[in-house]
């Protein structure tokens, strides 16, 4: 978990977050996956190289965005995503 408090209060989709993110944990972009409910939150990730995958919800204000190619993933169920993910690794 990342939260504002570990951002430094700074919002996304804001670039610095992110990086703060990556250095804090010590994560290579490139083996992570970035879950977001706000579609447009999801391009600082993609161009970090990060997979995305935006948890789809009916708000207009989330929603926007969702179809562009910074969207790797659509999850309707995050259990159900992270499951299938898990079958195909082992």
């Amino acid at each position: 978990m990342f939260d504002i408090v570990d951002s430094k209060f700074i919002p996304k989709p804001e670039v610095e977050p992110y990086h703060l993110l990556v250095s804090t944990h010590n994560l290579d972009p490139k083996k992570s996956i970035f879950f977001e409910d706000i579609a447009k939150n999801l391009l600082p990730a993609h161009n970090l190289g990060m997979k995305t995958a935006w948890v789809e919800n009916d708000d207009d204000y989330c929603k926007e965005g969702y179809d562009g190619k910074h969207v790797h993933y659509k999850v309707k169920s995050l259990i159900d995503f992270l499951t299938e993910i898990n079958k195909n690794i082992n």
